[in-house]
């Protein structure tokens, strides 16, 4: 018989469809209640649900016939070998005797208390594509789609000023943002366009962004961004960009505080900015900046990047399901990067690392966050259902153990990651927009502050100094089991 562990597993990883198809197996074909054999229940239950194996119905099976033996429903161990059958209503009740086992255990969860939403004066007329901490300065800076630069008072979050990225590749009403990141380390920020470019602005500057550097020459457009730099060596880091062609490169600066490019190989344009020339970085000839690469998502587009510092690689995701996340990275003194590619049933919006607990969420278009292990690509560890939509975004609290997760109908979901519950849900306070809308979600977790983007529109949930403690049990399908013992619609 299989353990409470092994059959929870299954039952955490079923949503209320899987929990239908299983309740139209134990009826007949002139629609009367039936029950089942060990094998025909495996046979039917495998081929009707959408996950599982079929070791693990037999584990479910036998779970509830002992249920039964011991409720004296049966009375030998021949009998639940030879005669053992299961209806929908002894499995009911198996699952909600489950319920409550598990809620006896539950402990109480620390979660954020929320101050009323507010909804901020935003000088931004298009969607906003990134909102940043400046922590030399204690400001945060957005950046919308049309080039608009925002600074803003961390304290209050009032508007400190305004100004436009310049670029004279392309005319202003043409110009589109895709994503900025914060080179922390140079004082810069990296922002990319649809032009196919990435420019590198100075933040040293009192008045506009003078831009420092152009990338150009890429062959798709850079879709999205992330930066990091090595704390203990400023000069070492590492841009990683995703393009809409399905490729992830990795820019690997070795002097990064002296210059990120080699200035011999470099020309002036109209801008003053030093254009980098994207054929010349893959040819090897800046020798303070080496280049790696790999398509495994073409032709989907990127939708996310992160450079995994832990492990030395390289994770992204895209909506395409055969390559919802690809981690790439380069074995000591090999010539090609090595690729693992995770699948999911219909792709990934977006995805965050935990580092203390190597851990990667992703939030899937089929509304269900998935945990990883890096090394593990066959099954996630477990998954964390509760959204009844698209999952656009997570962020991890690094320092709590918690994940945040947000769906396209506007619920945001606090999850303690170690018991994988569901210990907060928000819904009803974030305004009503079309189901198109550009979301983007920035979280800052010294001073609680979560910001949420709706295209133009900002707005910020702040946590206050005390926490409420509650205790939950995060399985969404008690009320649908409790109506079906009853007859209820």
């Amino acid at each position: 018989m299989g353990t409470a562990v092994e059959v929870g597993q299954l039952e955490s990883r079923m949503n209320a469809k899987d929990y239908m198809h299983l309740q139209s197996i134990f009826v007949d074909c002139s629609g009367k209640p039936r029950s089942l054999s060990r094998t025909e229940f495996i046979h039917l239950a495998w081929r009707s649900a959408d996950r599982g194996s079929k070791q693990e119905y037999g584990l479910l099976f036998d779970s509830v016939v002992v249920t039964q033996k011991s409720s004296s429903l049966l009375h030998s161990s021949d009998e639940v070998k030879k005669e053992g059958h299961v209806d929908w209503g002894a499995l009911c009740s198996f699952l909600l005797e489950e319920t409550w086992r598990k809620l006896n255990q539950t402990k109480d969860f620390n979660v954020p208390l929320w101050k009323p939403r507010r909804t901020l004066t935003c000088p931004h007329r298009d969607s906003v594509q990134k909102v940043l901490y400046l922590q030399s300065s204690d400001q945060y800076l957005t950046v919308s789609k049309g080039g608009k630069v925002v600074l803003w008072q961390e304290v209050d979050l009032s508007v400190l000023s305004t100004c436009r990225l310049q670029n004279s590749t392309v005319a202003s009403r043409d110009l589109w943002v895709t994503d900025v990141v914060l080179l922390q380390n140079v004082q810069k920020i990296a922002v990319s366009f649809t032009c196919e470019e990435v420019c590198f602005y100075d933040l040293r500057s009192k008045q506009d962004f003078p831009c420092k550097y152009k990338l150009q020459g890429l062959r798709f457009a850079p879709w999205c961004l992330d930066y990091w730099m090595d704390p203990c060596d400023a000069d070492q880091a590492v841009l990683t960009i995703g393009d809409t062609g399905g490729q992830v490169s990795a820019l690997h600066f070795t002097s990064a505080q002296t210059s990120l490019f080699e200035s011999r190989c470099l020309q002036l344009d109209s801008d003053s900015a030093k254009v980098v020339s994207w054929d010349q970085l893959v040819k090897g000839r800046h020798s303070c900046c080496r280049m790696e690469t790999h398509k495994a998502h073409a032709p989907a587009w990127v939708r996310k990047v992160l450079y995994l510092s832990s492990l030395r690689a390289f994770a992204s995701c895209s909506t395409r399901p055969q390559s919802s996340m690809v981690i790439g990275w380069r074995d000591e003194g090999a010539g090609k990067m090595r690729i693992t590619s995770y699948v999911t049933r219909k792709g990934v919006w977006d995805i965050d690392y935990h580092r203390q607990w190597n851990l990667i969420a992703t939030a899937g278009l089929d509304d269900q966050v998935l945990l990883w292990n890096p090394y593990v690509t066959s099954e996630p560890v477990c998954a964390l259902a509760g959204h009844l939509n698209e999952v656009t975004a997570v962020r991890f609290m690094q320092t709590k153990d918690q994940l945040l997760s947000f769906s396209k109908d506007k619920v945001l979901c606090l999850w303690d990651v170690s018991s994988q519950l569901c210990v907060q849900r928000v819904a009803g306070v974030f305004p009503k927009v079309q189901e198109d809308t550009h979301t983007l979600l920035f979280l800052r977790e010294e001073r609680q502050h979560l910001l949420l983007s709706f295209n133009s529109r900002l707005l910020l949930l702040e946590g206050t100094e005390e926490e409420k403690r509650t205790m939950t049990y995060g399985h969404t399908l008690n009320s649908a089991l409790r109506k079906s013992l009853c007859r209820q619609e």
